[in-house]
């Protein structure tokens, strides 16, 4: 499969994603297009000393050497690769880029991100890295599905903190704007505190949703909000379609939204420009953010 992640597969703002779905062992799994670089044949890595658990090696890809996560092992799905089906999806996301080898690749599907139905909070599925799951075909369907979408972010961080997009100081205190409301949109609890403090330490109150839909209806509710910050990747509505929202409504048009992610390539930044986005940071730039909202409520 050549690359996915270089171009923009669905239309700006339709709060759809296109997703890669691959087997572990028969058990249907899927990865975000926006982060998958290629698909490639599977190749027999090196070993690597003293390596995390389950990294299986460092395999050569092109002119890079990239370690090689078995994810079978990791999600406890069996770890027998099959040369002659396995593959190694090739993801790059915080400027890291990592192999994960997976037992057989499927289709791609286009859903949306209201599909999405997160885990509980403290169920097990939550404890095995997944952003959610999706119910491919038809409810009652005797085809219908049910496919995890993997958190292939927190699989890095885990298996290595320090390559984690959290770390780092919670930035200097600007205090220009004290008092200014911040609406953080952020799908994970860790995350959100890291956006927090940071944002606080700059003098600014900080007011919090869980995904998209819940921060559109706490502006239709009239709270009081100065700038929203939201990340991309959300269920039920992802940053892109909030930024659609907001800068379509007379009411809220001129409210400054900064988006970030893990992927802020080019044809990314290009999306979000189009849907009126204010500023656009990546993940392992956060420490940019507190200057970045500055920036923006002097402007």
């Amino acid at each position: 499969m050549a690359a996915t992640g270089s171009g923009i597969l669905t239309e700006v703002g339709t709060n759809e994603l296109e997703v890669v779905e691959f087997f572990l062992a028969d058990r249907p799994y899927a990865i975000n297009v926006a982060k998958v670089r290629e698909i490639i044949r599977y190749q027999t890595p090196m070993p690597l000393p003293e390596s995390p658990p389950f990294v299986a090696g460092i395999f050569r890809n092109r002119d890079e050497v990239l370690p090689l996560v078995d994810l079978g092992g990791w999600l406890e799905c069996g770890t027998a690769a099959d040369p002659a089906v396995s593959k190694i999806i090739v993801t790059e996301f915080n400027g890291i880029k990592v192999g994960f080898l997976v037992h057989g690749v499927s289709r791609i599907h286009r859903v949306s991100w209201a599909s999405l139905e997160a885990p509980e909070q403290g169920s097990l599925i939550e404890n095995q890295c997944t952003l959610g799951f999706l119910r491919l075909g038809g409810r009652g369907d005797e085809g219908e599905r049910i496919v995890f979408l993997v958190d292939f972010e927190g699989i890095v961080a885990r298996l290595n903190p320090r390559t984690g997009h959290v770390a780092g100081a919670a930035g200097e205190v600007v205090g220009r704007h004290s008092g200014k409301i911040i609406l953080v949109a952020e799908d994970s609890a860790m995350i959100r505190k890291i956006m927090r403090l940071r944002l606080e330490s700059g003098g600014f109150l900080v007011q919090e949703a869980t995904n998209g839909e819940e921060a559109w209806n706490q502006l239709e509710a009239g709270a009081r909000v100065d700038l929203v910050v939201s990340d991309i990747e959300m269920p039920r509505m992802d940053g892109h379609h909030l930024t659609r929202r907001i800068k379509d409504d007379v009411r809220f048009r001129e409210l400054p939204v900064v988006l970030y992610s893990s992927m802020i390539y080019e044809e990314i930044r290009r999306k979000g420009e189009a849907l009126g986005a204010d500023a656009q940071i990546c993940k392992p730039e956060l420490e940019r953010l507190v200057e970045t909202v500055d920036g923006l409520l002097s402007r």
